[in-house]
């Protein structure tokens, strides 16, 4: 129901605008309208005492004033505005008598309104010889009487304000008549209207002629500077394109009026109206051009846009080839395509305006005048329809109009952009939810106003990192957006929940993964314990992936100003932190605590510290020896990290290591142990140990790389380590099991003679559903089931079971853990064939694990003190 209203306002308001627009329209031709007749512009009436009379005569040819006046050559006579112009190229020849019945003398102006003229030459009869039979009884002119002429004007020779409206006064003296002859050629429209007017009148409709054209001229060039101002500012083609629209308009507008007679020399002007319809076709151009530039169809690339373009292009070229053709050819090719051009351009109009371009409604109203004058004016030129002074200058008045709403339909446009920017900057694009800018602004101004106490409350959806991998990023977006929707009508009324943007809106995304609000305690009159369980249930009905319902609620962290933080960014990092803790908890929600803030400020130090223990040799390689087991020999031993910090002395792996993956040192870490592992394993075979076996711990991310094979190709020849010498303890075997890449690394290092072993086989990432995908030779059983492995009976089981497993598999297994005498002879009755622990010897720095070698430690004899491990036959996937 509030969305329909919302709509049923929209529409109102387009509606609403839609109306103001006519009526300004409306008005402003009622208002010339008004002008035009107190100014009498269209008024050719004449004083009663004038009558006038018309014939005319056409030739296909040049006809001299002789060959037209002689005997046998008959005028037709005709009314006015019934001369039958046509698109041929014909000459025209217009007799008129104007007959004066009162004393007084009458000085007229007859114009010829028609600035495409190639001949106006005007004559007037200077004697009165005339025959009894020359006149019938109606006293017109008859083709007896046409006596002898003298000229008394030509186009070519008059000044530029007459050639750009060409007239010539007529003055009949009183109780007398005077006979005019004209000759007339043009190349343009065939309409040629004939008016004789006032001398007031027509001096009255130069005026105001002038004034449209200056008014034009100046939007005309306000319009061209300010919008290339635009495009090299901000390199928007449209800018551009409607300069060259504003251009081509004045260039056709100067010719098809005249007005160019008063700007440019003669002979530019004269050719600028032969060759008038190629422009024409440059105005349609642009105009189509604007339209695709303007609507944006250059973004998409689609099928429209290449349309429209592959359109233009057609234009302009039949553009060309129109300057061969005569001046009738050249206007049916134009007005017979100009019909199909604007359809397809108001198409691309609609097509924007039914989808999310509202705010090209300006542009879509530009039309309306264009079309207007479009269709009136040819159709005037064309006979079709009554000459005025509105008609005349219809296209005129309709390009003023369309270029003033195309002007606001820019200023919207860029109105809009700018709205689009801060949109990008402050809102998601694929949520359209407000980012953390805007909490900031609201954190911002609720500090400035000195509110008091506040706080920040981060929502994240439980377990929502690992569910993340599972879908994609569509489906995480709408999920948010559900969120956001079902938890905003909790918000809407409390005012304790402060507006984060000028849209009343109260949500915001946190780094794709969390939304936050902003609670003001000032406002608030309920326990926040029971606003995060309203948060809570709510979140848990609308989490929804899909059409998968999960069961599950959120967590919600929070910060407090000012104790907490006393900056924006400060108190929403520690909302985020706090979430954690809250994961934590039974109730799913807890306060910043300072102790998550020394421990995140503890693993950033570390997260740089481990950089320069790299670089400087923090680090160190301890050896734990493997026991072959039906021998008791040393066969091997694990290469374990260790690192001594200068400060916070030892720092466990279990610490780092996850802190060097989040920050994508974890790849460099293991070369650097792969490195110095085979460096001391020389040291280890040099010194007698030949059959001595290193194992080397790496994990998914690190045979995910792209450079890791290679790197550990070069390691390898680089030691003259043998490869069937080295195991390779994969951890985190899931993540790379539907890895294709990492599957073929695996087979590669399996090719060069590497073991592969899984390592802590039946805890996390290592399970029996990866045995049959990866290329492995080796299982190692984690220390929690062998460890004291006869204090369990579940626990004897499970480590009796996955040894006969893997040996059924033919697998070499490895048990780590062995901490008594009873773990090994348990894991040997097993059938175990390595094993692992502190009952043989903790780890130890490379120097201590050489003397370590040669002494008697449990049972190893100084003579024999080395097994030899013999791999089993390698296994396939």
């Amino acid at each position: 129901m509030a969305n329909l209203i919302k709509k049923i306002i929209a529409q109102s308001k387009n509606s609403l605008l839609l109306l103001i627009i006519m009526s300004f329209v409306f008005i402003c031709f009622h208002v010339f309208n008004v002008g035009n007749e107190r100014l009498q512009l269209d008024s050719p009436t004449l004083p009663k005492h004038i009558t006038t009379s018309f014939s005319y005569l056409i030739t296909k040819s040049d006809h001299s004033l002789k060959q037209v006046l002689l005997p046998d050559v008959e005028f037709t006579e005709v009314n006015r505005d019934s001369l039958p112009f046509s698109l041929d190229n014909e000459y025209y020849w217009l007799s008129f008598e104007l007959k004066n019945s009162s004393f007084l003398n009458e000085a007229l102006l007859l114009h010829v309104d028609h600035v495409m003229l190639s001949t106006l030459i005007a004559f007037e009869q200077v004697d009165n010889a005339i025959s009894p039979s020359a006149f019938d009884s109606t006293q017109k002119l008859t083709s007896y009487d046409k006596g002898n002429y003298q000229q008394i004007f030509n186009l070519s020779d008059a000044n530029a304000l007459t050639k750009a409206f060409p007239h010539f006064p007529v003055t009949v003296k009183g109780n007398s008549s005077n006979k005019y002859l004209i000759k007339i050629n043009r190349f343009g429209p065939p309409n040629v209207p004939i008016r004789i007017y006032e001398e007031k009148i027509f001096e009255n409709r130069i005026q105001a002629t002038q004034f449209i054209f200056s008014a034009f001229i100046a939007i005309a060039i306000l319009m061209t500077v300010y919008n290339l101002v635009l495009y090299f500012a901000i390199k928007d083609k449209v800018y551009l394109v409607y300069v060259g629209y504003l251009l081509s308009s004045f260039i056709v507008l100067s010719s098809v009026n005249g007005f160019g007679f008063l700007i440019f020399p003669d002979v530019i002007q004269h050719w600028l109206i032969v060759n008038s319809i190629p422009f024409h076709f440059l105005i349609i151009i642009f105009l189509l051009l604007f339209a695709l530039f303007f609507l944006r169809f250059d973004l998409s690339k689609n099928t429209t846009f290449k349309v429209g373009i592959s359109i233009c292009i057609t234009m302009l070229v039949l553009g060309s080839i129109s300057i061969q053709l005569s001046n009738a050819q050249q206007a049916k090719l134009f007005f017979s395509l100009q019909p199909f051009i604007y359809a397809f351009a108001l198409y691309l109009v609609t097509t924007r305006l039914r989808t999310d371009f509202s705010w090209a409604k300006y542009y879509f109203f530009s039309w309306i005048p264009f079309l207007i004058g479009a269709a009136v004016q040819p159709l005037m030129l064309l006979n079709y329809l009554e000459y005025s002074f509105v008609t005349r200058n219809a296209f005129f008045l309709g390009v003023l109009f369309e270029v003033s709403f195309m002007s606001l339909a820019l200023a919207e446009r860029m109105r809009r952009n700018e709205q689009e920017r801060l949109m990008d900057i402050g809102y998601h694009q694929t949520t359209k939810l407000p980012r953390k800018l805007c909490l900031e602004n609201a954190i911002n101004k609720l500090i400035l106003k000195k509110t008091g106490k506040f706080s920040v409350l981060v929502i994240q959806p439980e377990q929502i990192e690992k569910i993340s991998l599972y879908v994609h990023d569509e489906m995480n977006s709408e999920l948010y957006k559900r969120l956001s929707r079902y938890l905003s009508p909790l918000f809407a009324y409390n005012d304790a929940i402060v507006d984060l943007t000028n849209k009343k809106e109260k949500i915001c995304l946190l780094d794709g993964k969390s939304l936050a609000v902003l609670l003001n305690y000032k406002r608030s009159n309920q326990p926040i314990s029971v606003l995060i369980k309203s948060i809570q249930d709510v979140v848990g009905e609308a989490y929804q992936i899909d059409q998968l319902k999960l069961p599950l609620s959120c967590v919600v962290g929070i910060a407090n100003y000012p104790e907490n933080g006393e900056t924006a960014h400060h108190i929403i990092n520690n909302a985020q932190l706090s979430i954690k803790d809250a994961q934590l908890t039974n109730k799913k929600w807890a306060y910043f605590e300072v102790e998550s803030s020394d421990k995140a400020s503890y693993f950033l130090k570390l997260a740089s510290d481990i950089d320069q223990a790299l670089i400087n040799g923090g680090f160190e390689l301890f050896h734990q020896p493997q026991i072959d087991l039906k021998t008791l020999r040393v066969c091997g031993s694990e290469c374990l990290i260790r690192w001594n910090h200068a400060t916070e002395g030892f720092i466990p792996p279990k610490i780092f290591i996850p802190i060097a993956e989040d920050i994508g040192m974890i790849n460099k870490i293991t070369l650097w142990v792969v490195k110095q592992a085979l460096l001391q394993h020389q040291e280890i075979v040099e010194a007698g140990n030949k059959n001595h076996m290193v194992s080397i711990n790496i994990s998914g991310r690190d045979i995910s790389s792209d450079q890791f094979f290679n790197s550990m190709v070069g390691i390898i020849e680089q030691s003259e380590i043998s490869a069937d010498k080295i195991i390779l303890e994969l951890t985190e075997s899931s993540t790379f099991t539907d890895n294709e890449q990492a599957l073929e690394v695996l087979e590669k290092l399996n090719d060069l003679g590497i073991t592969i072993s899984i390592d802590d086989f039946g805890t996390g990432y290592s399970s029996l559903s990866y045995i049959n995908k990866l290329p492995f030779q080796e299982l190692k059983i984690d220390r929690q089931f062998v460890e004291n492995v006869c204090e369990s009976v579940k626990r004897r089981i499970i480590t009796e079971t996955t040894v006969k497993m893997a040996k059924g598999l033919s697998l070499e297994v490895v048990a780590e853990g062995i901490n008594s005498k009873l773990d090994e002879d348990t894991l040997r009755q097993y059938g175990c064939d390595i094993g692992q622990g502190f009952y043989y010897s903790e780890p130890k720095p490379l120097e201590n694990y050489l003397v370590w070698l040669d002494e008697q430690v449990n049972g190893h004899t100084k003579s024999s003190n080395y097994g030899e491990f013999i791999p089993v036959k390698k296994q396939g996937n």
